[in-house]
């Protein structure tokens, strides 16, 4: 009897041991598991305040290309619809070059980057913030990068075609000659190049600019409430 209570109470002893021995391991995975998620969440809003800074630059970035074009816009028209001769031709100074230089835009890229790479490393984690911003990024870098190829392509065509002209020099070197002026005002060789220039800049490249802006904005805001929230 005395040796059947030993063994009992030995049995109880040694569940009791293995008991508090894997709580002790669950309670060690918990707090492994809480640290990996706040080092998680740290990387996470580290990189998110670098997106925010870049979101940032690019909406400035993007007023200022906004302004270019909308004027740009004006002057190709005045071009378009032959409302500039060589008695009026000096209120249009940028007139000249409308077929021949553009306004690219380069997104900045750097939070993104390190954003696909944390999500490549926590295939796992979801999260609809982040989420939201990779569609974002998808949806727009391909085409911005390509809208800039296109005008960079065409406004270099033009400006190769400019210098089959004897006067080609002159534009360069700022001198202004008659035969210039009747040129980028009477021609339709330039009415063309400035129209087909105008679908490529205003038609694609402006609007995509601008929805680029809209978007941008919006993810800011939806970052600033992540940090709101969690402070």
């Amino acid at each position: 009897m005395f040796k059947k209570n030993s063994l009992v109470k030995y049995l109880l002893y040694a569940i009791g041991e293995i008991f508090l021995v894997v709580i002790g391991i669950l309670l060690a995975l918990q707090i492994n598991n809480w640290n990996e998620k706040r080092k998680s969440d740290q990387e996470l809003n580290s990189i998110l305040k670098i997106i925010s800074y870049d979101l940032a630059t690019d909406t400035i970035i993007a007023n200022q290309i906004i302004t270019y074009y909308e004027q740009h816009q004006k002057d190709s028209k005045r071009i378009v619809d032959r409302e500039l001769n060589k008695d009026n031709f000096q209120e249009c100074p940028t007139c000249m070059a409308l077929a021949t230089q553009y306004q690219p835009f380069t997104i900045q890229k750097k939070g993104v980057k390190l954003l696909d790479n944390f999500s490549n490393q926590h295939i796992n984690q979801r999260d609809s913030l982040v989420t939201n911003i990779s569609q974002f990024y998808t949806i727009f870098d391909k085409a911005i990068e390509n809208n800039n190829k296109l005008l960079d392509n065409d406004a270099i065509n033009n400006l190769n075609d400019l210098k089959q002209y004897p006067w080609f020099v002159d534009l360069i070197q700022g001198k202004i000659k008659p035969e210039m002026i009747s040129y980028f005002t009477d021609s339709n060789d330039y009415r063309t190049k400035v129209a087909a220039h105008a679908i490529l800049a205003h038609n694609n490249h402006l609007p995509f600019v601008k929805a680029y802006k809209r978007s941008a904005k919006e993810i800011l805001r939806l970052i600033e409430e992540r940090f709101k929230n969690n402070p």
